[in-house]
């Protein structure tokens, strides 16, 4: 099979899905779309931008081996750091060709439903790209920052919908490959000294990862009994 994995920022593929991916990079075609350049990834102002985003780009692809994943399907579309937001529109239109291209059997793509706006907008830009390129692939979202209760109206919304669709989640046990996920994080140097204990353990010491049911299609049978086998 063909699986595409959707990844806001160079990393997030590693902390969202490592394990899944090393699993199911031994027996099907991995591809991941990198949206946007990373070049704010940093807490200090004097590391950002076009240094920095050609490191990430770099640690990307060293982390990609050791998921398992050939680097040349990668694909770097460099969208500004923290205002993917403001490109939906283009977005679609520059990776509809690609998404044609390949034409993936499964897509993993970040929740509409996360809080974080490139989280969200790369959300948004694949599922209009999918519709628009009239292809029909499974589809699994995943949540990195999930919505609470919150003052904020519109984290609130997003909290009162995701309780109330109550989407139907995977879990897939990656207990075993935990140390290849973190291996690939080593990877992501210019990341890894900047992150607290809490989202270590949260995404690595983790037996679990959880993907929710966005479209369902036959492919999926076969994705699930790839990743129980």
């Amino acid at each position: 099979m063909k699986i595409l994995y959707v990844s806001p920022h160079p990393d997030d593929e590693c902390d969202n899905a490592g394990g899944t991916l090393t699993m199911l990079s031994r027996h099907n075609d991995i591809y991941v779309f990198y949206l946007t350049d990373g070049r704010l990834g940093s807490p200090n102002p004097a590391e950002r931008g076009d240094e920095l985003a050609r490191i990430r780009k770099d640690e990307a692809l060293k982390g990609l081996t050791v998921l398992g994943i050939d680097q040349s399907n990668a694909y770097f579309f460099n969208y500004p750091d923290g205002a993917l937001s403001k490109f939906i529109y283009d977005g679609v239109k520059t990776i509809m060709p690609v998404l044609k291209r390949i034409s993936p059997d499964i897509v993993f793509y970040p929740s509409t439903l996360d809080i974080h706006p490139d989280h969200w907008a790369a959300g948004k830009i694949i599922v209009a790209a999918i519709g628009k390129s009239r292809l029909n692939p499974g589809q699994l979202s995943y949540l990195n920052w999930e919505p609470r209760p919150s003052i904020d109206v519109g984290i609130m919304l997003k909290y009162i919908k995701w309780k109330t669709l109550r989407k139907k989640a995977i879990y897939v046990r990656v207990t075993d490959f935990k140390d290849i996920k973190f291996k690939c994080m080593e990877k992501h140097e210019s990341q890894l000294r900047y992150l607290n204990e809490s989202y270590i353990d949260r995404f690595f010491n983790a037996d679990y990862e959880r993907f929710y049911i966005e479209r369902k299609t036959p492919n999926m049978d076969l994705l699930a009994s790839l990743l129980h086998a």
